[in-house]
């Protein structure tokens, strides 16, 4: 009768720590993910910029009916943006805004919705 009471205990108590081990190990999302809206002039013209950053990693840049995939990570509090063509795009990352450096030296902030 021991021996199953001490093969129960045992039990549960793996039970639990494997309850807790997904639980801690679930992330609620991550917190860059989001739409971000930038400066509403892009080269001269008044046009809508967002930034999409999907949880997963992916996300969307949008100029007007433009759109362009991507995918992303952060490292520190840099921003990296990997293009479908190989290029690397770094931004800086200060709360809830972004601050890209585009190709020919164009700075763009974001603001998160």
């Amino acid at each position: 009768m021991k021996i199953k009471t001490w093969m129960a205990r045992v039990f549960r108590t793996v039970l639990v720590c494997l309850a807790l081990f997904v639980l801690c190990s679930c992330r609620s999302g991550d917190p860059y993910a989001g739409v971000y809206e930038g400066d509403t002039r892009f080269q001269g013209k008044q046009e809508e910029v967002v930034l999409e950053l999907d949880s997963g990693g992916e996300g969307v840049w949008r100029v007007g009916a433009d759109e362009v995939p991507f995918s992303w990570y952060v490292k520190g509090d840099e921003l990296r943006v990997n293009t479908r063509t190989g290029g690397v795009i770094t931004g800086s990352i200060r709360g809830k805004t972004v601050e890209i450096t585009l190709p020919g030296s164009m700075k763009m902030t974001f603001r998160k919705k």
